[in-house]
């Protein structure tokens, strides 16, 4: 499962969406950020984690709250755990165990842990907060859009940036929540750019990255799909936002993401009714 490895910093790649999981280990702690998806996958991670630990505490992130990236929580029984407050708010709690049984249940998959939503012991409450773990800062940004209840993290001095469901090089964006905050979250990512010596992008689909430019290039993608559609919307012109597809290696099942981005912003836009 490794993709990529440097002194610091694993990541594994799930042979489902290209998902990634990222272990960073440090003198001062070990860090897993959203293991995940098939029992194997997790336990593959799991096995890796509990083999160098040692004496170290363990960290547990969660980037938001999908499914997909929560599944694999209760492998990690003693983390620490670290999410937003919108993660700890979140009304759909129950349907999101429940997307997770029915993933589980359409493959026969058993799992040698309980499914359970999780409960965060460090709470991100807000915009810019910070987290020192002996001589690592952690910087929490709140990250909406795709959800509402997303973070940005960086860890310095390593220059790393944990981006969880955004500037995917495989993925236009997914919007969940919100067009208007996905663009704040663009923004701010404009910003981690110019306040923190990044090193390495990790999106939570795709591949990774050292290049700054093809960060930027990520970020102006994003933004510029999200304004081409909008306009493409209120010129009554919705077929052709189907034009994008094209760009992508799996047009099949990601005409369904995009046909829940259109149905949004046509809300968000007061378009539904005509």
């Amino acid at each position: 499962m490794i993709c990529y490895k440097d002194k610091h910093t694993t990541i594994f790649h799930s042979s489902l969406y290209q998902t990634t999981s990222t272990v960073v280990e440090t003198d001062h702690f070990m860090l897993v950020v959203d293991p995940c998806w098939l029992p194997g996958e997790v336990e593959e991670i799991r096995h890796y984690v509990y083999s160098r630990k040692g004496e170290r505490p363990l960290y547990l992130l969660f980037t938001h709250s999908d499914y997909d990236h929560i599944i694999g929580y209760n492998a990690f029984p003693d983390a620490i755990t670290i999410g937003s407050k919108g993660m700890e708010r979140n009304l759909e709690k129950d349907s999101i165990l429940e997307q997770i049984r029915d993933f589980d249940d359409s493959y026969y998959i058993k799992r040698n842990y309980e499914i359970a939503y999780p409960q965060i012991s460090y709470l991100v409450s807000e915009d810019g907060q910070n987290l020192q773990i002996g001589e690592y800062c952690f910087t929490f940004y709140v990250a909406n859009g795709h959800t509402n209840d997303g973070l940005f993290t960086v860890i310095e001095p390593l220059g790393l940036w944990i981006a969880g469901d955004y500037l995917s090089d495989i993925e236009f964006p997914y919007i969940y929540s919100s067009s208007i905050d996905y663009e704040k979250t663009l923004e701010t990512a404009e910003a981690i750019l110019n306040r923190h010596s990044i090193k390495l992008l990790i999106p939570g689909h795709g591949s990774v990255t050292t290049e700054i430019d093809e960060i930027t290039k990520r970020i102006n993608e994003s933004r510029k799909y999200i304004h081409n559609t909008r306009q493409l919307l209120l010129e009554k012109k919705e077929v052709e936002a189907f034009q994008i597809l094209k760009h992508y290696d799996f047009p099949k099942v990601m005409e369904k993401f995009l046909r829940g981005n259109l149905e949004l912003m046509k809300k968000e836009l007061k378009l539904e009714n005509e």
